[in-house]
């Protein structure tokens, strides 16, 4: 069974909110260094494309972290595999005839909708949509060189 109730705010956002429950701060919240991460190699080439064109914008933003590689990898694989899906989507048509006859959907539809349906999820966590990047409080450049071997060659 996972974790119960709504995920909580990060600390900083609690901050600015003013903190009207009156809990306690938490002290002990980890603090990843802000850089890009390392892109990983089984990502496929369209997917590491995704990940050249964001991860510069997410470090102007200062949203990024050295703990955030994996969401970031999920969000440009994802990416690739929508693209791929709806290019053949648009190539094959919405609806097919079956052998016996039947209109049906594609079966490519759920895969375009699920794939945007997670985009959009891992987008907001980024803040790459106008209302999440509202609720976001960025974080501080440090180190000397924040996209060192970060970007997918």
């Amino acid at each position: 069974m996972g974790v119960r109730g709504p995920v909580p705010k990060p600390t900083v956002v609690e901050i600015m909110e003013g903190r009207p429950g009156h809990r306690a701060i938490n002290s002990r919240e980890p603090q990843p260094r802000v850089t890009v991460p390392r892109c990983p190699e089984h990502l496929d080439d369209l997917a590491k494309k995704e990940w050249k064109r964001l991860a510069p914008v997410l470090l102007r933003m200062r949203v990024i972290t050295e703990a955030d590689g994996m969401s970031l990898a999920n969000l440009c694989q994802t990416w690739s595999t929508l693209v791929k899906a709806q290019a053949k989507l648009n190539e094959m048509g919405i609806l097919y005839k079956t052998p016996s006859g039947y209109i049906m959907q594609s079966p490519l539809l759920p895969i375009v909708n699920q794939c945007m349906d997670q985009i959009t999820k891992l987008s907001r966590e980024f803040g790459l949509t106008p209302a999440s990047r509202s609720r976001i409080q960025a974080g501080a450049i440090g180190g000397s060189d924040p996209m060192e071997d970060s970007l997918c060659g």
